[in-house]
């Protein structure tokens, strides 16, 4: 049965109890004055949640988007590693430490860089960005020319 109903109902019964009826009536209108506030306060809250809500879903963007920039950064140092170490690696006078676990370490950065791709990749999907490869392609972090001054871009016997 409605509330709408049972209200009627009692006003039914209620008229017809001729004693208190003032009683009655008084009682009836403060339940659904009761009713109705809590309609409204129940409609506010609902409002103020979507209101609330909206935002969080924004930050939760963001904060996936600058972990994005983080990754892309931190694939573009995986990249200056291996070159830094393929070099060294050619070098006459590079030590026995060097010549021992460099190749296995630029191995293991080669493999890394191909995780990093797809990281990289399901982070820009996740984003609603294209679904390439971002960084082998150059967007993500954008073409760095070997001579193009970036930060990235080293002498090879800078360091």
């Amino acid at each position: 049965m409605l509330l709408v109903d049972k209200c009627i109902l009692l006003a039914d019964i209620i008229s017809i109890i001729p004693v208190n009826n003032g009683i009655f009536k008084a009682i009836m209108e403060k339940k659904m004055i009761k009713d109705f506030q809590a309609k409204i306060i129940t409609s506010l809250c609902l409002a103020a949640t979507i209101f609330l809500v909206t935002p969080v879903w924004a930050q939760s963007g963001g904060h996936a988007s600058v972990g994005l920039g983080h990754g892309e950064e931190g694939y573009l140092h995986l990249q200056e590693m291996i070159k830094h170490y393929e070099f060294g690696l050619q070098m006459p006078d590079a030590n026995e430490e060097l010549k021992t676990h460099g190749p296995v370490a630029l191995q293991h950065a080669k493999e890394a860089i191909k995780h990093y791709n797809e990281a990289l990749k399901h982070g820009n999907e996740s984003l609603g960005r294209r679904a390439s490869a971002p960084m082998a392609e150059g967007s993500g972090g954008g073409d760095h020319d070997e001579n193009d001054g970036s930060s990235h871009s080293h002498d090879e016997g800078s360091h």
